[in-house]
C-alpha cells in the first residue's frame, strides 16, 4: 500500500489525543495549521509526535513526508512504520496491517523489520478480525522469512507450521514447529495444532496423551519456577477437544466434565450449551438436556443458528414421554426456519435465499466474513467522520484504502455466505428429516403406550427438599438469562417402567 500524495507539506498542530478517533472532532478548532518547510522537518515532526505519544501528530507528519519521498530514501520504512503505528493508535488497524505489510515483505530496510513483524504479530493474534487472506496466506505462512529475532521467528514459524499441515505438508510442517523455541509462547500452540492433526488421523489415545500433556502443563505453571505459561486461548481450546473426543468415544460422564470446564465460554460460542445438551441427553439425563436447551432461548445466545436444537429437544421429551411437549418442540423448527425451508422447497437455490444467507451470516465462516466487513465499515467511517482532524490529504489516502479494502471484502463476504448457506440447507434438510421422523414415532409411541425408547436408563429426578438456604421461583412468563445454564427442568417422567 502506497501512502504517497502530492501534498503542501501542511500538519495541524501536535496535539496529544487519546488512543481513538472519537475526540479528534475536538482539536479541529483548537489547533491551528502547521506548514512543514521541508520534507526533512515532517519527517521530524513525526519522529517527535512519536516519542510524545501524540498520534494524530505522528501520523500526519509521517504522511506529509511518505507523500515527496521515493521509497529508496532510507528514511521511507521508518516513516511508514511510524504512519503505522500512528494509524493502529487511532483505531485504523486495517490501515495499520498493509503498512506493516509493506515494510516486511520489501525488506527495504533491515532496521525496521522487527517492527513490522511485531505489528502484524499483534494484529493477526489480537481479539479483532483482520485480512487473514492477504496477512497470512498471502505472507506471513508462505513467504520465505528469515532473520528476525528469535520472539518474531517464532511467530514465523508457527503461523508456517500450521499452514503446512493444513496443506497436508506434514514433514514440513513437523521442521517448521520442531524450531519452536521450548520457553517461547508459540510452544503451545505449535503443541496443541499437532495433537489436532493426530485427532484428524483418528489416532485418538495418542491425540488424548498430547491434550492432556498439555493442560498438565498449564497447571504446573503456579508450582514450577519461571515456567512459560500455556495461553488462555489454547487452554480453553485444549479442554474443548478434550471434550469432543470424550463424546467421540462415548464417554458421556468425562465428557459433560470436560464441557463444565469451559462453559463460561458460552456466551461467546452458545455452540457448547447444544454439545452440552447432546452428552446429557446421551447419559441419560434428560431434564439437564432440556435446562440447557432453554437457555438456548435466552436473547445472549440468540446468534446460534443450529436447526438440530429442535429436532434435540423433541427428543428429550419423548424420552420422558412427553407427547404433546415433544410434538411442540418438533415443530418450533418449522417456526423458526420456516421462511427457509419454504425458499428451499419452492426451488430457490441456497446462495439466492435471503433466509439463509441471514442465517449463514451468523455462523461460521460467514460469520467470519462479515465480521472483518464490519470492521472496515467501521473504520472507514471513523476516518470519514473525523476528516478535518486528520487533513484532506491523509483522509483522502485513507478512505481509498479502506474503498478498496471493502470492495475485496464484500466480494469475499459473499463467496462464504454463498459456501455457508449451502451446509445450512443440508442442515435444515436433515433436520426436517429428523422432524418428520420423530412426528411419526411420537404417533407410534402413543398407540403402544408410554414406554421409553431405546438407550440410557434415565437418572433420577431432580428432588427439592423444604429448608436449608435454597429459594425456588417459579418463572411468571420471563426470566433472566444470567446463569441460565444452569437450569434444571422438573419435568415428570411419564414413561411405564
Amino acid at each position: 500500500m502506497s501512502f504517497g500524495l502530492d501534498s503542501d507539506l501542511a500538519s495541524p498542530c501536535r496535539c496529544r489525543v487519546a488512543r481513538t478517533l472519537f475526540p479528534l472532532v475536538l482539536l479541529v478548532g483548537a489547533c491551528g495549521s502547521v506548514t512543514y518547510g521541508t520534507r526533512d522537518e515532517a519527517f521530524g515532526a513525526a519522529v517527535q509526535a512519536t516519542l510524545d505519544g501524540e498520534s494524530l501528530g505522528a501520523a500526519q507528519g509521517a504522511h506529509v513526508f511518505l507523500s515527496s519521498a521515493a521509497n529508496d530514501d532510507p528514511r521511507y520504512d521508518r516513516a511508514q512504520i511510524l504512519l503505522a503505528q500512528a494509524s493502529e493508535a487511532l483505531g485504523l488497524g486495517y490501515a495499520a496491517s498493509l503498512l506493516y505489510l509493506d515494510v516486511a515483505s520489501s525488506r527495504r530496510d533491515v532496521d525496521q523489520l522487527d517492527k513490522a513483524f511485531a505489528g502484524l504479530e499483534r494484529i493477526v493474534m489480537g481479539p479483532t478480525p483482520f485480512d487473514e487472506p492477504t496477512l497470512v496466506d498471502g505472507f506471513l505462512a508462505t513467504a520465505h522469512i528469515t532473520g528476525l529475532s528469535p520472539e518474531r521467528q517464532a511467530f514465523i514459524d508457527y503461523l508456517q507450521g500450521r499452514h503446512s499441515l493444513k496443506q497436508g505438508l506434514d514433514a514440513w510442517a513437523d521442521k517448521q514447529l520442531a524450531a519452536i523455541a521450548p520457553r517461547s509462547p508459540y510452544r503451545s500452540r505449535a503443541d496443541y495444532v499437532k495433537a489436532v492433526r493426530l485427532l484428524q488421523r483418528g489416532e485418538l489415545k495418542a491425540a488424548k496423551k498430547a491434550l492432556t500433556k498439555l493442560l498438565e502443563r498449564h497447571e504446573e505453571v503456579d508450582d514450577v519456577l519461571d515456567a512459560v505459561p500455556v495461553p488462555e486461548d489454547v487452554v480453553v481450546d485444549t479442554r474443548l477437544a478434550l471434550a469432543r473426543l470424550a463424546m467421540e468415544r462415548e464417554r458421556y460422564d468425562e465428557a459433560v466434565g470436560r464441557y463444565e470446564q469451559v462453559r463460561s465460554e458460552a456466551t461467546r460460542r452458545p455452540e457448547l450449551l447444544l454439545e452440552m445438551a447432546w452428552a446429557h441427553y446421551y447419559r441419560g439425563d434428560s431434564r439437564r438436556a432440556l435446562g440447557l436447551l432453554i437457555a438456548l432461548d435466552a436473547p445472549v445466545y440468540g446468534g446460534l443458528i443450529a436447526p438440530e436444537r429442535y429436532l434435540l429437544e423433541a427428543r428429550v421429551l419423548r424420552r420422558l414421554c412427553q407427547f404433546e411437549p415433544a410434538r411442540t418442540a418438533a415443530r418450533r423448527l418449522e417456526h423458526r426456519h420456516g421462511r427457509a425451508l419454504s425458499e428451499l422447497h419452492a426451488g430457490i437455490a441456497p446462495e439466492a435465499s435471503e433466509a439463509l444467507i441471514a442465517g449463514a451470516r451468523q455462523r461460521g465462516q460467514g460469520r467470519a466474513a462479515a465480521r472483518f466487513v464490519r470492521r472496515l465499515e467501521k473504520e472507514r467511517a471513523l476516518v470519514e467522520s473525523d476528516s478535518g482532524a486528520l487533513g484532506s490529504k491523509l483522509s483522502t489516502t485513507l478512505l481509498e484504502v479502506y474503498d478498496l479494502g471493502l470492495q475485496e471484502a464484500r466480494r469475499r463476504e459473499r463467496a462464504a455466505l454463498e459456501a455457508e448457506s449451502l451446509r445450512l440447507s443440508h442442515e435444515l434438510l436433515m433436520a426436517e428429516d429428523g422432524v418428520r421422523l420423530t412426528l411419526h414415532e411420537l404417533s407410534v409411541g402413543l398407540l403402544r403406550g408410554r414406554r421409553r425408547p431405546r438407550g440410557p436408563e434415565e437418572l433420577s429426578s431432580f428432588n427439592i427438599e423444604a429448608g436449608g438456604g435454597s429459594t425456588v421461583y417459579r418463572f411468571i412468563g420471563e426470566f433472566w438469562t444470567d446463569e441460565l445454564d444452569d437450569m434444571v427442568v422438573l419435568i415428570d417422567d411419564r414413561c411405564i417402567r
